[in-house]
């Protein structure tokens, strides 16, 4: 019998090109995977998928099934956008992705005053760097990502949007060790052969930082790589080196006056803040009513809110 929940199995095993991937995403064997594409198979009687040594491979009937499907599935998400009262709804889950500083430092207050007005749901954040979080979506385990940065040298799916929301500012941050404590600003230069603490090699940031100096004839002295943010201000404090950091990250240490702000004077260090989503998978209610909520500090969001393209419904009421 065709059911949701079977075609549901067959676009994932289609679009991951595994039975495997697909049994580890929806808890189940791979042989009960398996028979549930074979009962598709017997019921329009085509062979749908061809078994390989490393995964599997669609055939022509599969090629057609699949658009179908994934029409199908697009008519129910907007069909629920398009219907349901967010307010009343008794649970559900908000899934996100983003950069680590924007995942710990960006996302967790927006996220805490959309869960005061809907305190029925969950959220969950993935972080990781940028191409981690292209991945989670093309997974399908969240329907928005956040990155601070460029996309430069990552493969984005055509079917991706890319909405910028906001210029983030970067500064050179120091503690009180640090012998420019008190200085009130530096020229790009002043930083050539100084002690750095860095991101890691293989992030967005630590790329783009690297090409920035290098524009500029600059070299550091790197004494220090870390993946986490909160790692590099505890190195920050604990010794007499500088890290160029977005305001955000040490906004609490500025206050206290344990960590400074110092800008560059003569060049732009400002980056990006994004969000990315699949232009081609209308948006759930509960994350259209995230957005909505976000567009009230970044109101660009508004542009992709209240498109009136086919695949962009917005009478979802939230």
């Amino acid at each position: 019998m065709l059911t949701l929940h079977k075609l549901e199995l067959f676009v994932y095993v289609a679009q991951a090109g595994s039975i495997s991937k697909a049994a580890d995403h929806f808890l189940m064997s791979q042989p009960n995977v398996s028979q549930h594409i074979q009962d598709l198979e017997a019921e329009f009687g085509e062979q749908l998928l061809i078994r390989k040594h490393r995964g599997v491979e669609l055939t022509p009937a599969g090629e057609t099934l699949l658009q179908y499907a994934q029409e199908i599935f697009r008519l129910v998400a907007e069909a629920r956008l398009a219907i349901t009262n967010v307010s009343r709804l008794s649970g559900g889950n908000l899934a996100l992705a983003a950069t680590p500083g924007v995942g710990i430092y960006v996302l967790p207050e927006c996220v805490e005053q959309f869960r005061m007005r809907y305190p029925q749901f969950t959220v969950s954040i993935k972080t990781g760097v940028t191409a981690e979080v292209i991945t989670f979506l093309i997974a399908s385990q969240c329907e928005a990502g956040f990155i601070e940065g460029e996309l430069d040298g990552i493969r984005l799916p055509p079917h991706f949007g890319v909405l910028v929301l906001d210029t983030v500012q970067q500064y050179v941050v120091i503690s009180h060790a640090h012998p420019w404590w008190n200085a009130a600003s530096l020229s790009i230069q002043a930083l050539d052969d100084q002690p750095v603490i860095l991101r890691q090699i293989g992030s967005q940031s630590r790329a783009w930082l690297d090409r920035f100096l290098k524009s500029h004839g600059v070299r550091l002295r790197h004494v220090g790589e870390f993946d986490n943010p909160e790692t590099i201000k505890r190195a920050l404090l604990a010794g007499n080196a500088f890290a160029i950091l977005p305001a955000y990250v040490v906004r609490h240490e500025v206050d206290l006056g344990v960590l400074r702000l110092l800008p560059v004077n003569d060049c732009d260090l400002q980056r990006q803040l994004k969000l990315i989503w699949n232009k081609d998978w209308p948006l759930s209610p509960i994350t259209y009513a995230f957005l909505r909520h976000l567009a009230t500090d970044y109101p660009s969001v508004n542009a992709l809110l209240d498109s009136s393209g086919p695949r962009q419904p917005h009478r979802g009421r939230v």
